[in-house]
């Protein structure tokens, strides 16, 4: 399911399971459809609700706070907490990712270097530039 928006809605799906409920021959068939097209909605109302409630907390900050500074900072810490920390979330799983693929890279190469010895044959291995990522800032402190 896509984070960044709603999940593509695909009716084929569901033609296509009618399709199939027209053609049952059986009540096991026609059981056996039941349950599986009933799956298939649950699954896309599961996603739905599970969108809606994670866009709940940023649809309340369109209600812009009063003029009371504690409103403010209230305001200022829920939009961090909404919207900042999980558009950031990749800057604490990239790194990990970085290091376990320079790790994995290195395995690979040696075990094409192993290879090739053993084959006696020469491999050019393709040059593979891991990327950088870059130093953080340091998280404010919200009082």
């Amino acid at each position: 399911m896509p984070a960044q928006g709603s999940i593509p809605f695909n009716a084929e799906t569901f033609a296509q399971l009618r399709k199939q409920i027209d053609s049952v021959s059986t009540g096991d068939q026609l059981q056996r459809i039941t349950t599986q097209a009933m799956g298939s909605v649950n699954g896309v109302t599961v996603g739905i609700t599970s969108q809606i409630a994670a866009l709940q907390p940023i649809l309340a900050l369109l209600q812009p706070p009063g003029a009371n500074p504690a409103q403010i900072v209230t305001w200022i810490t829920d939009f961090i907490k909404a919207f900042v920390e999980p558009y950031t979330k990749p800057a604490m799983t990239l790194p990990i990712q970085i290091a376990q693929l320079s790790t994995e890279v290195a395995l690979l190469t040696a075990s094409i270097q192993a290879a090739a010895s053993r084959l006696g044959a020469a491999v050019e291995i393709p040059e593979v530039v891991i990327p950088e990522f870059p130093d953080l800032p340091p998280p404010p402190s919200i009082p």
